[in-house]
């Protein structure tokens, strides 16, 4: 579909395609209602790519730069995970362990081996050297949860229909598809500070 963006969950390894509207709903779900006071809301300032704009200075680009990125905000930290999977539970399920896996870990750079990060456009935070293998690794409670993912599934599992040539006809016979996901992680300073990280984090040698 021409209205679809590709990001990349590099932590999975995996490709999530997800529609711009899909993410417009999942930045109304960083919601007062749904999140604690001082969490930030996106707008979608359209482009090539969508930008989620979540005011001072935090852009993040709807592509493969999203994910795998600490976005810092004056007030929270911003963390993205994706899923992909036949069943919509699995690839939701994906999303938020992404999610976390991502905050724990960008987090736990952050506070103990800031030199292995560099600063991104948009107010984010990436290892310099793009090897996950030199994020430190830990242990870290975290705040919260992940907001609920969002999918672009019609339905609990992906399916579609394909056209299947058989002898001198074609029918059109069912096939599975993947159902992709996407989950935000939000977690407010005032929750959980890089001080906060130091004190609490188990980390293991690197």
């Amino acid at each position: 579909m021409s209205n679809r963006r590709t990001f990349v969950s590099s932590l999975a390894g995996t490709v999530a395609a997800l529609a711009v509207g899909g993410m417009s709903r999942a930045t109304s779900s960083i919601a007062p209602d749904q999140a604690p006071p001082g969490s930030p809301i996106a707008t979608v300032i359209q482009g090539k790519p969508p930008v989620l704009d979540f005011g001072d200075g935090v852009r993040v680009p709807c592509n493969k730069e999203a994910f795998l990125t600490l976005w810092e905000g004056k007030t929270y930290w911003l963390a993205f995970g994706a899923g992909q999977a036949s069943l919509r539970f699995a690839a939701n399920g994906q999303a938020v362990d992404h999610a976390k896996a991502s905050m724990t870990a960008l987090l736990l750079t952050r506070a103990f081996a800031a030199d292995r990060l560099e600063q991104v456009e948009g107010s984010g935070w990436r290892l310099k050297s793009g090897n996950i293998r030199d994020f430190v690794r830990g242990d870290l409670a975290l705040p919260g949860n992940p907001f609920w993912p969002v999918n672009d599934a019609k339905s609990a599992f992906g399916s579609g229909m394909v056209a299947v040539i058989k002898g001198v006809g074609a029918t059109m016979e069912p096939t599975w598809t993947k159902v992709d996901a996407f989950a935000a992680y939000v977690i407010l300073k005032k929750d959980l500070s890089l001080d906060d990280v130091r004190k609490h984090a188990q980390v293991l040698p690197s």
